[in-house]
């Protein structure tokens, strides 16, 4: 790849997250001795969340409420991202899902698409701001799934308004010393 010294560019780490009205569980706190009680639902409806962030910047940009996963979608994910940084390169890392692939991605221009190697979810700092993000619907019933979009958005927004945080939750150093290579 071509050095991208003294070139305005934005990293960014992409993927995508199902969320739904089936329950998130997670640890929780309790009295010594008493056993905590969670409700749970099995209810099918789903949406998708996509997001990109960046370990360098601490931005972030998010397509959520989506209905589907494919091809389509991802491009239009990706071309909304480009038009939030007009200004700048655009590099997008992620996984190797089957809509992520397609050509049609590598002709926007402005827009460089790499991918991560195969099964390698804990190389994605994208996972750990989803793992993140899950706290906020962990162990609650939301009547609706625009109930739980409220709640994912609401968190969306604190995590965004906290640059130094995100900085510090994507910031892994094999990210942050081969990008200060080639800066």
């Amino acid at each position: 790849m071509e050095p991208l010294k003294k070139k305005p560019f934005e990293l960014f780490f992409g993927d995508e997250m199902r969320y739904g009205l089936i329950s998130n569980f997670r640890r929780s706190w309790s009295k010594v001795g008493e056993r905590t009680i969670i409700d749970s639902q099995k209810s099918f409806d789903n949406r998708y969340l996509f997001s990109a962030v960046s370990p360098l910047s601490g931005n972030s940009f998010h397509l959520s409420g989506v209905d589907g996963f494919d091809t389509e979608t991802a491009h239009t994910f990706l071309l909304e991202l480009k038009k939030q940084h007009e200004d700048k390169m655009v590099i997008v890392v992620w996984d190797n899902a089957p809509c992520h692939r397609p050509m049609i991605h590598r002709e926007i221009p402005g827009l460089i698409v790499l991918f991560l190697p195969p099964y390698s979810p804990e190389l994605n700092p994208a996972e750990r701001f989803f793992e993140e993000l899950r706290k906020a619907t962990a162990n609650q019933i939301f009547k609706t799934i625009e109930d739980q979009e409220m709640a994912i958005e609401e968190k969306l927004k604190a995590l965004a308004d906290n640059i130094p945080a995100m900085k510090k939750m994507l910031g892994y150093e094999w990210i942050l010393k081969q990008c200060s290579d080639v800066i």
